[in-house]
């Protein structure tokens, strides 16, 4: 699936998970609480890809490489924290043969 070497996950994320917590006056507010911190791979989209999926659901979106086994703490209603920048889920492409890195495809949140 991913061409990379495992010396290639050189970048750290943070999986966010949305809770519940209360405030002063017992309140539910929900908040996005890290659960995990793992190594990747980023791989940003080139030029040429970005043409491609101009004006589609993958326009503007960022690939984080993980290894296989760190997936079982990912699934889609999580968001991906980076460099400041908080990421939504959008798919997650396990890898299918050697089961050695799941592809997280994500899209960063505007707010």
């Amino acid at each position: 699936m991913a061409n990379i070497t495992v010396q290639r996950l050189d970048r750290r994320i943070q999986i966010l998970k949305q809770e519940a917590t209360k405030n002063e006056f017992f309140e539910a507010i929900y908040g996005w609480v890290p659960i995990k911190t793992i190594w990747c791979s980023v791989k940003q989209q080139y030029f040429k890809d970005y043409q491609q999926t101009f004006g589609t659901t993958l326009e503007n979106t960022t690939n984080f490489i993980i290894r296989y086994d760190s997936g079982k703490y990912v699934n889609v209603g999580n968001r991906i924290m980076f460099k400041n920048r908080m990421y939504r889920i959008i798919n997650i492409l396990e890898g299918s043969f050697d089961r050695d890195f799941t592809t997280l495809v994500c899209k960063e949140v505007e707010e």
